[in-house]
C-alpha cells in the first residue's frame, strides 16, 4: 500500500511506493504475497525526521537473489514535490573522498565524470548519468530544496554497514516526477525462511538545508557508533605530497630531524611514512615458509629502506614522533608472492578466476581481496598487529573503494554484499591493530567506514598545481575539487570521524601554486578543520611560506565552519566559521575562477550594529560596515575576515 508522509503539516510525499528486486526484477509490495514473498515497510514519525526500514522474508521454499530495496514515487502529485522545477536545488551527497559532492539545479547535469573512473566514484556506475539535464543521482544523502520558499528535504540512510543506499530524481517543469531511494543487495542468495533488512531511511524537513546536513550526520553517526575521538586532533607530516613514491628512508629520517630540532616552530605529533616503501602491492608481510619456523613475522619493504620498517619506526620515535604508515590493504599485484600462494583469497569472476581491478601505475595488474573470506580476515588480523607491534600507532588505509567496486564479482561468502565485504575486512584491521590505534581511511566508502576509522579524508588528494592543462573531472585531484568537497562535507567533521581535508603544502620547489592559491589552500584547511598534515620538505621550505605551516599549528581544528552559499555554488564562495573555543567568527571569500570577482555578504546576519573587519592573514583593519558588504577577491585567492 502506497503511503502518505508528513512532517510538520507539510506532504512531503503523496504516495512513496515500496518495491523490491528479487531474480532481476522489481516487484511492488502488492505483488509481493502472490510470489511468495513477505516486504514490511516499517515507519515511525519522529519529533524531527520521518524513519522507515522494509523487511524482506523468503516464503517461497527456494534460493532467491536478492537485488536491491526501494522506494519510489513517480507522476503529478500534490506534494513538496510537485513544486515548479526551476525552483529546486539539489545538494548530492558522494559515495567516498573523490566522488564530487555539491549543488545543482534545473538545468544541470550531474557532473562530470572519468568512464574509467566511474565505477570507484559511485556505488551505482549503471546508473549515473552526466549528460540527461535535470537527473540527479547521489549516495548516502540528498536534499531537495525550494529556492523560493527556502525549504529543504532531506533523505539519507542513517544505516550503512551492509547495503550501500543511493538516490536518484528526475524532474521536469511541474516538478520532480521520478524520487527514488534505492538500496543495494549485490544479488545476495536468500535462504527459505530468511528475512533480511534494508538499511534505515530517514527523511528531514526544515528551511536550514546545511543544517538539515548537521542533523542528519548526528543521527547517521550516533546509529553507527561513530568513533569520535575527544581531545586534541592528530597533526603530522605525510611524505606523499613531495617524494611522492620514490621516497626513501633517508628522506624519513632527514625530516623527522629538522623536525625534531625545530619542534616550537613545528609541533607535531605523528611521522607518517606514504606509498612507495613496498615490494608489491600485497607483500607487506612475510609469508609462512619463507622463514624458519618460530620466527617472528616481520613487515618487508624494498631496497630503499634498508635497515627494515621497525628500525624506521624506532628511529621516528627516537625523533619524538609517533609514527604511522600507509597500506594499501586490498591491493594484490599478480607478481606479488601473496598472489602467487592464495589466488583462492581474491575476489572471483564468474570462470574462477581473480578479478582484475585496474594496473597499477600502468605496469602490474591488480586483484582485490576478498573481505568476506576468514583466511584473509586473519591475514589481516595478523598484517595489522605486527605493524602495530612494530611501533606504529596510526596507519593509513588507501584505495579501499576497491573491496566494494568490483561489480558482479563472486563472494567467498554468497550471502555477503559489496559493502559487507568492505566492512568485515575493515572490522579485521581494526582487531588486529587495536582498539586504541589510529586508523585513517582513505578512498573508503563512505557508509561501512563509519564506527571503525577514526579519520576519514573527504576530499579527493591535493596538488601541486592549480588544475591540470589537460580535460579534468570532477573528481580528479585539483585544489577546487578538494576545496568544493571539504566545505560541502564540513558536516561531517567530529560527526563521524575526525575529517581530514588532506595535507598542507606551502613550498616553492616541487610545487607550481602561486603565492595566492597557497594562501587560499592555507585558509581552506584552517576553516575546514579536523586533522592537520603537512606534505613539505622542511630542509628546503622558504620563509614566507613556512608562516602559513606555522600558522596552521598554532590552532588547529579551531572552527565550526558552514557555507553561506550552500546551494548557491557547486562551490560555495562564502565560508562562515566560529571558533570552537572563544566564539570568533571569520568568514572567508573564495574565489575559485580565473578571473576576479565581486563577493558580498549581509552581515546583518550577524550583527544588529556595524561589524569591524580585520583581515586575519594580514591583520589590516578595513573599517566597520553594515548591511551589505562587498568586496573584490582576485583570481584563485582567498580574503580571510574575523568579524570583531
Amino acid at each position: 500500500m502506497a503511503n502518505t508522509l508528513k512532517i510538520n503539516d507539510v506532504t512531503l510525499f503523496a504516495a512513496l511506493a515500496p518495491e523490491v528486486k528479487i531474480d532481476g526484477k522489481w516487484l511492488p509490495i502488492e505483488e509481493c504475497a502472490a510470489a511468495g514473498l513477505e516486504l514490511t515497510d516499517a515507519e515511525r514519525n519522529c519529533d524531527s525526521y520521518f524513519w522507515k526500514r522494509l523487511t524482506l522474508t523468503n516464503r517461497t521454499g527456494r534460493e532467491l537473489k536478492l537485488g536491491g530495496f526501494r522506494w519510489r514515487q513517480t507522476g503529478a502529485h500534490a506534494d513538496f514535490l510537485s513544486t515548479p522545477g526551476r525552483q529546486f536545488r539539489f545538494y548530492k551527497g558522494g559515495w567516498m573522498m573523490a566522488s564530487v559532492c555539491g549543488s545543482v539545479r534545473y538545468g544541470d547535469t550531474d557532473f562530470a565524470l572519468d568512464p574509467n573512473y566511474k565505477r570507484f566514484a559511485v556505488s551505482a556506475p549503471e546508473e549515473y548519468d552526466g549528460e540527461r539535464p535535470n537527473r540527479f543521482f547521489a549516495d548516502n544523502v540528498i536534499i531537495v530544496n525550494d529556492s523560493v520558499s527556502g525549504n529543504s528535504l532531506l533523505a539519507g540512510f542513517v544505516s550503512s554497514a551492509d547495503l550501500f543506499g543511493h538516490f536518484l530524481v528526475e524532474l521536469d517543469e511541474e516538478g520532480i516526477y521520478t524520487f527514488t531511494m534505492v538500496n543495494d543487495a549485490d544479488d545476495r542468495i536468500v535462504s527459505p525462511e530468511e528475512s533480511v533488512n534494508s538499511e534505515e531511511l530517514v527523511l528531514l524537513f526544515g528551511q536550514d538545508g546545511y543544517g538539515l546536513l548537521e542533523q542528519f550526520a548526528d543521527l547517521w553517526g550516533t546509529r553507527m557508533k561513530a568513533r569520535r575521538p575527544s581531545g586534541k586532533v592528530p597533526t603530522g607530516w605525510c611524505s606523499w605530497y613531495y617524494y611522492f613514491s620514490d621516497v626513501t628512508e633517508a628522506d624519513i629520517l632527514e625530516n623527522a630531524r629538522y623536525l625534531a630540532a625545530h619542534r616550537d616552530e613545528y609541533p607535531l605529533e605523528y611521522l607518517q611514512l606514504d606509498d612507495g616503501y613496498q615490494s608489491a602491492l600485497g607483500d607487506w608481510l612475510r609469508l609462512h615458509g619463507k622463514i624458519p619456523p618460530r620466527a617472528p613475522m616481520r613487515l618487508v619493504c624494498n631496497e630503499k629502506f634498508p635497515h627494515g620498517l621497525e628500525y624506521l619506526a624506532g628511529e621516528i620515535r627516537k625523533a619524538g614522533f609517533k609514527p604511522a604508515i600507509w597500506f594499501g590493504p586490498f591491493m594484490v599485484e599478480t607478481r606479488s608472492e601473496l598472489f602467487r600462494r592464495h589466488p583462492d583469497w581474491m575476489i572471483q569472476d564468474a570462470n574462477g578466476n581473480p578479478c582484475l581491478a585496474f594496473e597499477w601505475r600502468g605496469k602490474s595488474p591488480v586483484a582485490v581481496l576478498d573481505g568476506t573470506n576468514p583466511a584473509v580476515q586473519e591475514h589481516f588480523r595478523t598484517l595489522f598487529a605486527e605493524v602495530r607491534r612494530m611501533g606504529f600507532e596510526y596507519v593509513k588505509l588507501d584505495f579501499m573503494m576497491l573491496a566494494s567496486s568490483v561489480r558482479n564479482g563472486i563472494l567467498f561468502d554468497r550471502k555477503a554484499t559489496r559493502a559487507q565485504a568492505l566492512r568485515r575486512g575493515l572490522e579485521a584491521i581494526r582487531e588486529g591493530f587495536g582498539d586504541d590505534g589510529f586508523i585513517l581511511g582513505c578512498t573508503i566508502p563512505l557508509g561501512p567506514a563509519i564506527g571503525l576509522v577514526d579519520g576519514e579524508r573527504i576530499a579527493t588528494d591535493i596538488t601541486p598545481y592549480w588544475k591540470p592543462e589537460r580535460k579534468f573531472y570532477a573528481e580528479a585531484p585539483t585544489v577546487p575539487n578538494v576545496c568544493r568537497n571539504i566545505i560541502n562535507r564540513c558536516y561531517m567533521n567530529h560527526r563521524l570521524w575526525i575529517s581530514d581535508p588532506d595535507t598542507h603544502i606551502a613550498r616553492t620547489d616541487n610545487n607550481k601554486l602561486t603565492q595566492s592559491e597557497v594562501e587560499l589552500w592555507s585558509c581552506a584547511v584552517r576553516l575546514a578543520g579536523g586533522m592537520l598534515l603537512l606534505s613539505d620538505r622542511f630542509e628546503t621550505l622558504a620563509p614566507e611560506r613556512a608562516r602559513f605551516s606555522r600558522w596552521l599549528l598554532s590552532d588547529p581544528d579551531a572552527y565550526e565552519t558552514r557555507p553561506l552559499d550552500f546551494f548557491e555554488h557547486t562551490t560555495p564562495n562564502l565560508w562562515f566559521g566560529t571558533h570552537r573555543r572563544t566564539g570568533e567568527r571569520v568568514i572567508g571569500f573564495f574565489n575559485f575562477e580565473d578571473v576576479p570577482q565581486i563577493l558580498s555578504v549581509d552581515l546583518g546576519k550577524f550583527s544588529d550594529t556595524p561589524v569591524r573587519l580585520v583581515d586575519v592573514l594580514d591583520g589590516e583593519v578595513l573599517g566597520e560596515f553594515s548591511g551589505e558588504f562587498t568586496i573584490n577577491v582576485l583570481e584563485h585567492s582567498c580574503r580571510l575576515l574575523r568579524l570583531a
